[in-house]
């Protein structure tokens, strides 16, 4: 496998990914090995069909997404490794050429974790002199104010647009609560596609630099909440085991801004 960076452009990696046809057939072989396992033939036990009759019983959208599968992980993981890629979100296949029989052309693009320069980033902050006295949400927002606006971070835009369609998703379901399609809650509310889209884009970017910079700071401060500490709080609160990795990026990126609010 030739695996080719095209570019590198705002903080995404275009791949271009060149297989021969020794290199697709083996990948096929191996797909119609694992998938013939759940295949059931008409006189043979789930798997124990010979594979020449067992792999004319496999769906063949199936094997193609199988084979695909494989493929994709394969230059990921070759990718990453190789160029020391940090990825910020999921990769994305945006060309795939399987018709010569020479073999197959795939083209990705991997969103990458931006560099983020938070450098003497104390200096950003000072006591409010204001005469009114700040509450802590009012410093907070503060906080986050001034982050956004002095430190610079570029984020792949593939990885706004998830997040962007991801909110449009749940406002589609929010309007089926209310029995509405998203059309007529838009127009409810006076709104197009276009402009929630567009207010979306931008809560996104926000809510996306403003968490990178945060645990950018945390990783710097070596903020890093104990284990027990973390089961203490989903004990108390009922949190099951399999959440306990989001608890932790909660309680750090609070430790964060508890150090962030000192600076105030």
């Amino acid at each position: 496998m030739e695996i080719k960076i095209k570019e590198v452009k705002n903080n995404t990696a275009h791949v271009e990914a060149i297989l021969d046809k020794n290199e697709v057939d083996q990948q096929k072989e191996h797909a119609v090995d694992e998938l013939i396992k759940e295949v059931t033939v008409k006189g043979f036990r789930q798997g124990k069909a010979p594979k020449t009759i067992a792999a004319d019983h496999i769906d063949p959208d199936k094997l193609s997404n199988h084979i695909l599968g494989h493929i994709l992980n394969d230059i990921i993981d070759k990718t990453i490794k190789e160029n020391k890629y940090r990825l910020l979100g999921r990769p994305v296949l945006e060309n795939i050429d399987s018709q010569s029989k020479d073999g197959w052309i795939i083209k990705i693009s991997l969103p990458l974790y931006p560099e983020i320069n938070i450098d003497n980033y104390q200096k950003l902050f000072s006591k409010s002199d204001s005469k009114k006295k700040e509450t802590e949400d009012e410093k907070i927002d503060r906080i986050y104010q001034t982050l956004s606006e002095k430190i610079n971070v570029d984020i792949p835009e593939q990885v706004v647009e998830e997040e962007t369609n991801y909110s449009l998703e749940r406002l589609a379901e929010q309007a089926k609560t209310l029995n509405l399609t998203l059309e007529s809650y838009l127009k409810a509310i006076n709104k197009n596609l276009d402009q929630i889209k567009e207010e979306y884009r931008k809560k996104a970017t926000e809510s996306i630099k403003l968490d990178l910079i945060l645990l950018e700071i945390g990783k710097k401060e070596k903020i890093d909440t104990d284990i027990k500490e973390i089961a203490a709080v989903a004990q108390k609160n009922g949190i099951p085991e399999s959440q306990l990795g989001r608890l932790k990026s909660i309680m750090d990126r609070r430790k964060t801004i508890e150090l962030l609010l000192k600076l105030c």
